[in-house]
């Protein structure tokens, strides 16, 4: 680094996200796997940073030379945290806002002035709850139940979740904050002692716990937004992935015409964009008007257990952060415009691989 005083926007990668929101705590020691990942991948946000940008990593030529086969032709700053106090950054735009990386960039010498407040971050951990699905699903599924489905209840004692399980029998329970797969259990008639145990400790650590019918799912996918200051939601594009027990795996890159030609397999068009055109107008009340940044909203195709055909659940989860579904729509904009694969993958180190289908 030299010594001269930039001004910028800074953009850091942090995935472990969703654990420090389960925990909201301002020192946190995170998983190795998240903390390998963030190591790793941390050059992410190069991709859709601006020229002058700065990204923070964690070890600079490292980062040069994993993001050298994807970011060309940007003139990206990547700055380690010993850096920052020499930055004049403008704003700082994580992956996702949570107390933790708060703390951490103010420790590390960012102003105060730049970083949210104890209040904006207690809003966007309220909002980034599970609970938060219960109305938007009453609000998206507004007049068109007969195409779609999704229901979910919040329960604040293991009795009421008996009762539900009574209720529907099959079901999934989740709790409101957890990270890809870890926060969710199945049940099939009634909780074993396992269960029951795991979910009194949610309700005593987190308040309560989600109770969802379980559904035949068929897809995963996402549809991926921006919201602004003025309120506007900005639809970015739709987002086919992969899962493997509620664990993300691997995105399709492919055109947007091509991405709905391969809904429309399943379900109208029509459906898709009015369940589109819904989030766009009630996600601003929502989110209380207070909500500025990427936010995805994952989805699933579902099977008809009575008859033919299939029903969009169009609201399994919202992230208010960036999603995978943000990094593979900004690895779409390449000249290759075949259908291509991108997978995170494993070898010593985490990697994004991109693969290329026939």
């Amino acid at each position: 680094m030299h010594d001269e005083f930039y001004k910028m926007d800074l953009h850091v990668f942090n995935p472990e996200h969703d654990i420090a929101l389960a925990h909201n705590r301002r020192h946190l020691t995170m998983p190795h796997v998240a903390q390998e990942l963030r190591m790793n991948l941390g050059w992410i946000p190069a991709l859709w940073a601006s020229d002058g940008d700065a990204v923070l990593v964690d070890d600079i030529a490292f980062a040069i030379k994993a993001s050298s086969g994807f970011v060309k032709g940007k003139d990206v700053l990547f700055v380690t945290w010993s850096d920052l106090p020499k930055l004049q950054v403008d704003r700082v735009l994580p992956w996702g806002w949570d107390i933790t990386i708060r703390t951490a960039l103010a420790e590390h010498g960012l102003p105060e002035t730049i970083l949210p407040t104890d209040d904006d971050l207690a809003f966007v951990r309220r909002l980034s709850s599970r609970v938060t699905t219960i109305p938007a699903l009453h609000a998206i599924r507004d007049g068109i139940e007969d195409q779609t489905c999704g229901e979910a209840r919040y329960h604040t004692s293991l009795k009421e979740v008996v009762e539900t399980i009574a209720d529907w029998r099959r079901v999934v329970l989740k709790a409101p904050w957890s990270s890809s797969g870890r926060g969710v259990r199945y049940v099939d008639g009634e909780m074993n002692p396992s269960v029951s145990g795991w979910v009194q400790r949610v309700i005593q650590m987190q308040g309560g716990v989600m109770v969802e019918p379980y559904y035949n799912k068929v897809k995963d996918f996402a549809m991926e937004f921006f919201m602004h200051e003025n309120g506007e939601v900005e639809y970015v594009g739709l987002s086919l992935f992969e899962t493997v027990n509620h664990t993300y795996t691997g995105n399709l890159l492919a055109s947007e015409e091509e991405k709905r030609a391969i809904m429309n397999k399943w379900i109208p068009l029509a459906l898709i964009d009015a369940v589109k055109e819904r989030i766009g107008a009630c996600f601003p009340v929502l989110l209380e008007h207070r909500y500025t940044g990427p936010l995805g909203v994952d989805m699933m195709m579902v099977s008809r257990n009575d008859q033919q055909g299939f029903l969009l659940h169009p609201c399994v989860e919202i992230n208010l952060r960036r999603t995978m579904g943000h990094v593979a729509l900004s690895l779409e904009g390449s000249k290759d415009k075949r259908q291509r694969l991108m997978c995170i993958e494993h070898k010593v180190n985490y990697y994004i691989n991109v693969t290329t289908g026939g």
